[in-house]
Parts: structure tokens; sequence; C-alpha cells
């Protein structure tokens, strides 16, 4: 999410609602926050407003003044303002990249998550997804991700929102980011099934065919083993499912041998990836640990990724940079990373690959530059 500052009017709760620099009906303001050069009158009615003028009047909506990022925001972006001066954009318009988020609760501990687990209240995240569905319930979305944490610690809502997204968009790609271990439970299935799934993907993280190695990554006991089973009951009851993992310095050398697992136990799912891995949150802090340079698993990626393409099955490679990719299987490469975290090196300028490139996180904090080539 991309998060921009201005100063705040006062001691407010966050506001949610959708940008508008052309106004709207009086009537039609309630999920609505004017973005304006000057508060005046015009404001009036409006649940917030965003300004890059000087702060307003008492009679004014509450509002983020001295904003000096306008150029960043769109048209129908879908906003939190918050007392401390953030705009978080929690949906832009028009981008295929938008996600719900439902929980910062997880039932894992990855040693590489991006954005560690805080097992805190969901209310406000469900409120937010849920103001979201609202706002969006009559635009033609094309995709739909719905994230946390594990989105489905919270399962009623997270129910209720699966739900609402596959009615309320129904031509709408529906992609769940889990790491699938819930599935395991009989019961959340039974409820899953009740859902019109045609245009479901769970999207599920796998680390290693090995047992412990897994669970050490997942930070959690018998990780691997509940979410074999949550891959099989997904399966059973026909839902579509992706399998993506993270290669790190703790697992690379396992990705053949990985690959055959896929084949061997889970040849029913739609899509495999292998994923470059975001330097961000306890992945930062166990850097030390998991860090490698895409050049140096090169070989063992190939090998994976040419042993699931002999055998039919789906693949891709995400987040990882071409010029590190053996050129036999860069075609399986995909431009992945979220446009708004998502930057090249000076570096790269030269490279005729540039526009087909995943390029690099921002959000880490350490890029493998030594290895960057650009490719003639």
């Amino acid at each position: 999410m991309i998060t921009l500052n201005g100063c705040s009017s006062g001691n407010f709760s966050p506001i949610i609602g959708e940008v508008t620099f052309s106004g709207k009906p009086f009537y039609d303001r309630k999920n609505a926050i004017l973005a304006t050069n000057n508060l005046d009158r015009k404001s009036l009615g409006y649940k917030g407003c965003i300004t890059s003028g000087e702060k307003g009047k008492f009679y004014h909506p509450d509002h983020i003044y001295n904003f000096s990022d306008m150029q960043r925001l769109h048209e129908g972006d879908i906003v939190v303002l918050n007392k401390n001066g953030e705009i978080i954009v929690v949906w832009e318009a028009g981008s295929e990249q938008n996600a719900l988020f439902l929980t910062e609760n997880c039932n894992c501990n990855c040693i590489m998550c991006p954005q560690p687990p805080n097992n805190s209240k969901s209310d406000f995240f469900i409120k937010e997804a849920n103001v979201i569905l609202d706002i969006i319930r009559s635009r033609d979305e094309k995709y739909i991700c719905i994230t946390g944490g594990e989105p489905t610690e919270v399962r009623k809502d997270f129910l209720k929102i699966l739900k609402r997204c596959v009615d309320e968009h129904p031509n709408a790609c529906i992609n769940i980011l889990t790491n699938g271990k819930n599935f395991s439970d009989k019961s959340l299935i039974d409820e899953v099934k009740q859902i019109k799934l045609e245009n479901v993907i769970f999207c599920v993280s796998f680390h290693s065919d090995v047992d412990i190695l897994h669970d050490y990554i997942a930070g959690s006991k018998g990780s691997f083993k509940k979410t074999q089973i949550g891959l099989y009951n997904l399966a059973k009851i026909g839902a579509k499912i992706e399998i993506r993992t993270v290669v790190s310095r703790l697992n690379f050398n396992y990705l053949p041998r990985i690959a055959e697992h896929f084949y061997n136990y889970f040849p029913f799912c739609v899509h495999y990836a292998f994923m470059g891995m975001e330097v961000k949150g306890l992945a930062d802090k166990n850097k030390d640990k998991l860090l490698i340079s895409p050049i140096e698993f090169k070989q063992q990626l190939r090998n994976a990724v040419l042993k699931m393409v002999q055998r039919g099955l789906n693949v891709s490679i995400y987040n990882l940079p071409l010029c590190c990719i053996d050129e036999d299987v860069r075609s399986y490469a995909c431009q992945s990373i979220s446009t708004w975290k998502n930057s090249f090196i000076d570096k790269c300028e030269p490279c005729k690959l540039k526009e087909k490139c995943a390029g690099f996180f921002t959000t880490s904090s350490f890029i493998h530059v030594d290895d960057i080539n650009p490719i003639a």
C-alpha cells in the first residue's frame, strides 16, 4: 500500500473513503473524500478532505492539509486518512494489484515474512474491507486479492467477504493468499464449498518437501502436515490452487526435489510459482540466514522449472530480475512485483529486456546489485 503524508486537521478516527477531484452531488458524499487545492463551502458534506492548501475552518470536514503529493492520487482511489497526517492508498483505481487486507493475525511465523504477524484485533481491517467492497460494488474489477496475516484466522468475516467478492464481482479473478493450514479443518472446507469458487484461486505457500525444514521456515511445528491436508481438502471440493515457494538460502538446494514433490503429490494445482524474496520485516531481521543471490541458485531454479515443464505443470518465476535467470527459463518469469513497490537500478537502464523484467522491491533492505548485468 502507498503511504503519503500531510498535516492532520485534528484528532479524528481513521476515515475510509473514495477520492474525488471532480466532486460529487451532496447526496452522494457519505463515502467520498474531496481532493482540492483549497477548502471552501463546496467541501461540506464529504466524509473527509485532502488539500494542498492551508488548514480549513472549524466547519470543514476532518482533513489532511499542506499535502504536496496530489499528483499521486487518482479519481476513484480509496484511501484511509489518519490523525497523524498519513494518507494510505488501500485501493488504486484501475490497478490489477489491489487487495483486501483482513487481519494481521497468523497461525505461522514465517522466518522470511515481509509483514510480521501481530495478534491484535482485526475489527478495523474488516470494516475497511467492507467499505471498499461497498464503494467498488458497481465497478468492473478484474482482480481482487484477499490477504493478511492469514485471512482464514478471521473465519466468519473471511467467508462473508469471500462471498461478497464472488457475488458482487462474478467476472473477477479472486486470489486468496494463505498458508493453507486452516483448510485442514473439514468444517471450514464444508463452509467454503457453499460459495461459488469458479473464479477463485487459493494461493498456498509451501517451503520445502522436507517436513522439518518446512516447519522451521513457517515458524510453526506441524505446518507441513496441515498444509498438505489443506491442499488435498481444497482439491476435493474442486478449488483452484496455486502453490508458491519463496526461495532463500535455507531451501534453494531443494528446488528440484520440491518440483518432484509437486508432481508426485500435488499435480492437480492450476499453477506453481518460485518466488524471489522481499527483504523486509522478518526477512530483513533474519537476512544472515536467508540472503542468497539469484546467481547462486539459478541452476537449481532452472532444473526445478524444467522438471515441471517436462511434466506438463504450469510454472512461473516471480520477483526475480531476468539477468539472474538462465536464458532457457526466462520465458517463465513474470512482472510480478506490485507497481507501487517496483523499481530498477541505474545499471538496468541499457537493458533491452527491462520492460519485461520484474525488477526489484523498493521495500527490500538489500539488493544484490553486483550480480545485476544488463542484457544487451
